[in-house]
């Protein structure tokens, strides 16, 4: 194994687990939406289900972060690489820096998603525990 292979299965699992998180996420809206209590036409989410809902549309903001952020950031980077002179065979190193906002958002994304199921799972564990 060598640094293009073990960037290439962070590439291949981070690319996998975003598509899994974005599917939670839409999951847990779903899930939500499906115990909401409300009459005549007014939308009621039970209370302890706002905080899940709360997580889940930050952390689906999060995976529009990631790749928003590190698209224009590699955007800005090689425009400025174009403008330099470098050349489209030309190699060099990109700065490390570049990619700690996706990153972050990343592991954000993932964290905000896993605690909204946390308290989804909570919620429904008492629901049925008190039959409804």
């Amino acid at each position: 194994m060598n640094l293009k292979d073990a960037r290439e299965n962070y590439y291949t699992y981070s690319g996998k687990t975003s598509d899994i998180i974005r599917q939670l996420g839409l999951g847990a809206i779903a899930i939500i939406w499906l115990f909401q209590t409300g009459s005549t036409g007014k939308l009621a989410i039970p209370s302890p289900l706002f905080l899940p809902l709360m997580l889940v549309v930050a952390g689906l903001a999060c995976d529009l972060l990631q790749y928003g952020i590190a698209s224009f950031l590699w955007s800005f980077y090689s425009w400025r690489k174009e403008r330099a002179g470098v050349s489209e065979t030309d190699t060099f190193k990109a700065p490390e820096q570049i990619n700690w906002p996706a990153i972050f958002f990343f592991y954000a994304k993932v964290v905000l998603i896993v605690v909204a199921y946390w308290h989804i799972f909570s919620y429904l564990s008492g629901v049925i525990a008190t039959g409804g």
